[in-house]
């Protein structure tokens, strides 16, 4: 694995099309992939062409779940179909890195945030979301995915 620089941005908010489920922390990879292709195909029957690469997010929920969402960020805000929903990326400071490398190696780089998080005074201001910049098929060691961490000062 190797890991890029940490990064401080200042981000507007990114209006996005997500469909959201509930699921056993091991269950998400399989959902994400397979959500990702529908909303792409929800989004192509519409004439909608994403902005830019596709995401997902994160938040623990109760009996050790997880809330997974998944989709992808939008020029401008969409009128739902019923399955997917508009929803928005926040505006504000963040913190952001590339892991490289296979997925299964991930957590090392997410604490690699919160270590610099730590370092410069500041506390997550919500759920990370990961930008999923190249497929995952090839080789793990050439897989791509940006980490955007928001952020708040401590203080």
């Amino acid at each position: 694995m190797h890991t890029a620089l940490i990064d401080n941005r200042t981000l507007a908010a990114q209006p996005t099309a997500v469909r959201r489920t509930v699921l056993r922390p091991g269950e998400a990879a399989v959902w994400i992939s397979m959500t990702l292709r529908e909303i792409a195909e929800a989004l192509r029957c519409r004439r909608i062409v994403p902005s830019g690469f596709p995401f997902s997010r994160r938040h623990p929920a109760p009996d050790g779940m997880v809330v997974v969402e998944a989709g992808f960020p939008l020029a401008l805000p969409v009128v739902t179909d019923g399955a997917t929903q508009a929803c928005e990326l926040p505006a504000g400071p963040v913190a952001v890195t590339t892991h490289h490398g296979p997925y299964d190696k991930i957590d090392a780089t997410h604490d690699l945030i919160a270590d610099w998080l730590r370092e410069h005074g500041a506390r997550p201001a919500g759920d990370p979301w990961e930008i999923y910049h190249s497929p995952p098929i090839g080789s793990p060691d050439d897989w791509h995915t940006e980490i955007v961490q928001p952020f708040q000062p401590i203080g």
